[in-house]
């Protein structure tokens, strides 16, 4: 099994993001929880140029498409900031729209992520005392895009890449840098639900 999680970069009003610094942490501080599954897992980040919708588009699918030819993945957990959430949220679905435009006009109207053990995952985070639950709506902006984008491609190109994606609050830090009341969650929380989460993904992977 090779899995790749992905976080994006700080955009809009916000000089951190949450799952930027939730990648970068794994990346420099890799968890002892997961050594025997070091070589499986990949992390990085998907970047684009956020001048307008235009460029956040196509620039954020050469950078995923980027990442996918380099790792080859067989699961994708993709992991995209939801500010104003207070749970970290596991999308069930991707629509074929990018903030009121069709993604793909030959593409299905939405897609069931397929993420593996998806309420397994969420029954976990919640008995680790990891306040998650599952979405069904993961927005029109390149959140939902990532999703839509890997489950059109695991059709069309036969791989049979599964993908999901994970919303993720604020961090601490951010809120403190933002000086704003918002919900937000620790670090050291997101790091815990990735353990969980790879774990049971490789627990499933090694099962089928």
């Amino acid at each position: 099994m090779k899995l790749l999680i992905t976080g994006y970069p700080p955009f809009d009003q916000f000089p951190l993001n949450s799952t930027h610094q939730l990648i970068e942490s794994m990346k420099a501080d890799f968890p002892e929880k997961l050594a025997g599954l070091r070589e499986s897992i990949v992390f990085d980040i998907v970047d684009f140029d956020n001048t307008d919708s235009d460029s956040q588009q196509r620039t954020m699918l050469a950078s995923y498409r980027r990442v996918m030819d380099t790792y080859q993945p067989d699961i994708c957990l993709f992991c995209g900031q939801a500010a104003a959430r207070t749970m970290l949220t596991l999308e069930t679905i991707a629509i074929n729209i990018f903030k009121g435009d069709i993604i793909d006009p030959s593409g299905p109207p939405a897609y069931w992520a397929t993420l593996p053990e998806q309420k397994t995952l969420i029954a976990n985070l919640r008995a680790a005392n990891i306040p998650a639950k599952l979405s069904h709506h993961a927005g029109t902006h390149l959140c939902n895009h990532i999703l839509y984008a890997a489950l059109r491609d695991a059709e069309q190109n036969g791989t049979g890449v599964k993908a999901g994606f994970l919303h993720l609050p604020m961090t601490a830090s951010q809120v403190i840098e933002c000086n704003e009341n918002r919900p937000f969650v620790p670090l050291s929380m997101t790091r815990e639900a990735l353990i969980i989460a790879i774990r049971l993904l490789a627990e499933t992977a090694r099962a089928a």
